[in-house]
């Protein structure tokens, strides 16, 4: 399989169009054509519904982008392993993480460990816990910091608690609600709710709509983004509210208010390494964490 034609359908696929594609990668739109027509044909199915308004991946086409980005990105690692080893350095460490929940602590603690371990490199995706889990399967991280996963998982993925993140209501700041000192889940039963995608954090999702339940309530749920960033965008405009952790204040949050919540919830953090890891810099790294002293929830 061509690492070119690779290259070509990642990046019509994620920007829905061969010219940009081609704009992106310095070359023409008929050999970005050519590639995808090759590939198409070497595989025996149809990877992207073409018209003249859009582009648009098939059921078919939709697997095939996660396997080859993950290829593509295994190659590109791969060299700059190689690379390292050659400059002198130990290798990568590769480590997943949750931008809303991690954006308050993380970069300190990347610097307290490549000044300790300077001949590590270290190279941070930003990934769901949905998508984190993926990338364990793959062995393209060997680190991720994410909310709690599914049991199912517990046999392949070691997992430790390192703080309890409390769940607000996000709303726009020209709610009716807004200057209200707390929210209870009654208040919120019959209103709009915008919820984080249940398939990139199981967990969370879970756990707010067990509190409703719990209260006899049923939440109006019409939507679910698969980003924070993408959840505060629409409740700033006016799309609803949310219920999120607190952590998210972290993030874009022009036009949006956050409030308590009555019923006391909370999401855990979690950091997940491979219950079979035997790479000497993800011991290393585990070894300097149980031995830091640092403060993740400042």
């Amino acid at each position: 399989m061509n690492f070119k034609h690779l290259t070509s359908f990642v990046e019509v696929a994620n920007n829905a169009s061969f010219s940009l594609a081609a704009r992106r990668l310095n070359t023409v739109q008929s050999a970005i054509s050519r590639h995808i027509h090759s590939l198409e044909e070497e595989i025996g199915v149809v990877l992207l519904e073409r018209s003249t308004r859009h582009v648009e991946l098939t059921d078919a086409g939709k697997a095939f982008y996660r396997d080859a980005e993950g290829i593509l990105r295994q190659c590109s690692q791969a060299k700059r392993h190689a690379r390292d080893i050659a400059k002198g350095k130990k290798g990568l460490l590769r480590i997943g993480y949750m931008s809303s929940a991690c954006a308050h602590f993380l970069p300190a603690l990347l610097k307290q460990f490549t000044d300790y371990a300077n001949d590590v490199d270290v190279q941070i995706f930003e990934m769901t816990a949905g998508e984190q889990i993926e990338a364990f399967l793959s062995d393209t991280i060997d680190l991720g910091f994410s909310r709690s996963i599914d049991a199912q998982w517990a046999p392949i993925v070691n997992s430790q608690h390192l703080l309890d993140d409390p769940i607000v209501v996000a709303l726009p700041e020209y709610h009716f609600l807004a200057h209200e000192p707390i929210l209870s889940l009654t208040q919120l039963a019959d209103i709009p709710l915008t919820l984080f995608a249940r398939r990139h954090a199981p967990s969370l999702f879970d756990t707010l709509i067990t509190g409703f339940f719990q209260l006899d309530l049923q939440p109006n749920v019409v939507s679910e983004p698969a980003s924070m960033q993408a959840l505060l965008t629409q409740v700033s405009s006016g799309q609803g509210m949310a219920l999120v952790p607190s952590c998210v204040k972290n993030l874009q949050t022009n036009g949006c208010c956050f409030i308590d919540l009555k019923e006391a919830m909370y999401v855990p953090l979690e950091m997940h390494w491979s219950a079979n890891n035997t790479k000497p810099l993800t011991d290393i790294w585990l070894a300097w964490f149980a031995d830091l002293d640092f403060d993740i929830n400042q």
